[in-house]
Formats: C-alpha cells, sequence, structure tokens
C-alpha cells in the first residue's frame, strides 16, 4: 500500500507558487515548494545519517518554518516525530534518536544525537558556541544533498506522538484511521490516521469555492495543531502562513492584509 502521507509533501517539481510563508517579529520568510522540498531533503539526509530509528525525533520547536521543515523531513525519511518536554519522555519511558530544539535547556538528554536550530529565520549557523557534541541544526544541515529519495512508510506506521497530555488517547485499534476518542492523554497518530485528519479537515474549509483564499493564516501555540494546520492548506493546494508565538496581533494584521488571507484558524483578534 502506497506511504499516504508523501504526497502531501512538497516536492522537487513543486517549483513556482509559495507553500509556506512565516511570519515573526520584524521577519517574513516565504518559500516555494522546491525550496522547502530541498530543506526537507536536507533534513532527512541529516536524519538518516545521523541516528538509526528509536522511538522518534523529538522535535521540540514552537511554530517557525523550521519546525514545519524538520517535522516533514523526518516524515520524508520515514520516521515519526515525538512532541513534548523532555521530562514527558523520560516518564514515558522513551528513547529519540534525535533531540532537535531552539535552545539547550529543551534538548533530551536520552536521545542518540542533539542538535540546536537558530531561531532567527535567516541564520546559516547556531550563535555562538555550541555545547559538546551537539550538532548545529543550520550549518551541519548544509551539507546534506538537496535531493533526497523518499522512503515509503506503511500507512499503520506511527509518524506522530504528542506527549503534552492536552489531547486524546490513541484510538481504539479497531476504529477507523482518523477517529478521535475522547479523554485525555498522549496523541500518537499513524501516517494514515495524520493524512484522514486532514483531509477531513480539508473538506470542511470549503477550499474549493471560487471565493476561496489561496493563503490560510496558520495561528497555533501548538506544534501539533500547527502542523496539522500547515498540512491542510497544502492538501487543498493553498499557502500555509504560519506565525510565530511571539507574532502579535499587529502581525497577524499585517499578514493577513500582505497575503490577501480571508480564511485562519485563530485570527488576528485570538490569542
Amino acid at each position: 500500500m502506497p506511504d499516504p502521507l508523501l504526497p502531501l509533501l512538497p516536492g522537487p517539481q513543486d517549483a513556482d507558487r509559495p507553500w509556506l510563508i512565516c511570519y515573526g517579529i520584524d521577519e517574513r520568510v516565504e518559500l516555494t515548494g522546491h525550496v522547502l522540498s530541498m530543506w526537507l531533503a536536507k533534513t532527512a539526509g541529516f536524519v538518516t545519517s545521523e541516528s538509526a530509528p528509536g522511538d522518534g525525533v523529538h522535535v521540540a520547536l514552537p511554530p517557525h518554518w523550521r519546525t514545519v521543515a524538520w517535522a516533514c523531513g523526518t516524515w520524508l525519511a520515514g520516521r515519526s516525530v515525538l512532541l513534548g518536554s523532555s521530562e514527558e519522555i523520560r516518564t514515558a519511558g522513551l528513547v529519540p534518536e534525535l533531540s532537535v530544539a531552539f535552545t539547550p535547556e529543551s534538548l533530551c538528554e536520552e536521545a542518540e544525537a542533539q542538535v540546536l536550530v537558530p531561531s532567527a529565520s535567516l541564520a546559516l549557523r547556531w550563535p555562538g558556541e555550541l555545547p559538546a557534541l551537539v550538532l548545529d541544526g543550520a550549518a551541519d544541515l548544509m551539507h546534506y544533498p538537496d535531493h533526497f529519495t523518499p522512503v515509503s512508510a506503511a500507512g499503520d506506521l506511527t509518524c506522530l506522538s504528542d506527549l503534552t497530555a492536552e489531547m486524546a488517547v490513541p484510538a481504539d485499534p479497531g476504529a477507523p484511521a482518523g477517529t478521535v476518542p475522547s479523554g485525555d492523554g498522549p496523541t500518537i497518530l499513524t501516517r494514515a490516521q495524520l493524512v484522514a485528519r486532514v483531509e477531513a479537515a480539508g473538506a470542511s474549509t470549503g477550499a474549493d469555492k471560487a471565493s476561496a483564499s489561496r493563503a490560510v493564516l496558520v495561528r497555533s501555540p501548538d506544534t501539533a495543531q500547527m502542523l496539522q494546520e500547515v498540512l491542510v492548506a497544502w492538501r487543498t493546494g493553498r499557502t500555509a502562513v504560519v506565525l510565530t508565538p511571539e507574532a502579535g496581533d499587529d502581525v497577524a494584521a499585517a499578514a493577513v492584509r500582505q497575503e490577501g488571507i480571508t480564511e485562519w484558524v485563530g485570527g488576528p483578534q485570538s490569542h
């Protein structure tokens, strides 16, 4: 059975239109599908070269274009994304193959390898001196090729584990893909379940209407929700405009105005 997640990700052939735009304070970064696919390829190459499959790639990053690149690059490599604090991961008894973060304090010590990523959108390397044995998630990434042969994974392979205990527990094994049961606890989604969620959300957006916005504002403080909303935008052929957590209402309003956005989740008057 073909991997259901790979078709949602940008590839080298997606050259013309922007797929991802990220707004921060005094920052705007635009990535076409082609450019984004190169970042995903480099990330996938990094992940496969620096680690063996384990309990997941710990992505301790807030909503940001780099977060999208690391998560989607992990999926391109056939691996799973692990969200949560180092304490939550330790409590769950998990050992990530990689831990990726903006700050040393957010790294998981138990991970096979640790990676620090600069939060500045255009930075080409980690600012300052790296801790011992920690890799540079910008400079070291640039050594990897712009192309990566995707690892086609089975639909029942786990692709996202969110240990923040704010979402639902895993679906019952006999439930249809994408079923979201009630209850507190971590979210564990297979590739098929994540795609089912994305397709269901996309079907309810009205993106097929002539009046549909070409871009969608993604403003969520939750990384898992942000990733899903980005995939929904891509699934419906639209640009995902991501706001970083520090971006205020003035930045949101500017993004809406500049990108011609008429639809968004968590719009400029929220938060």
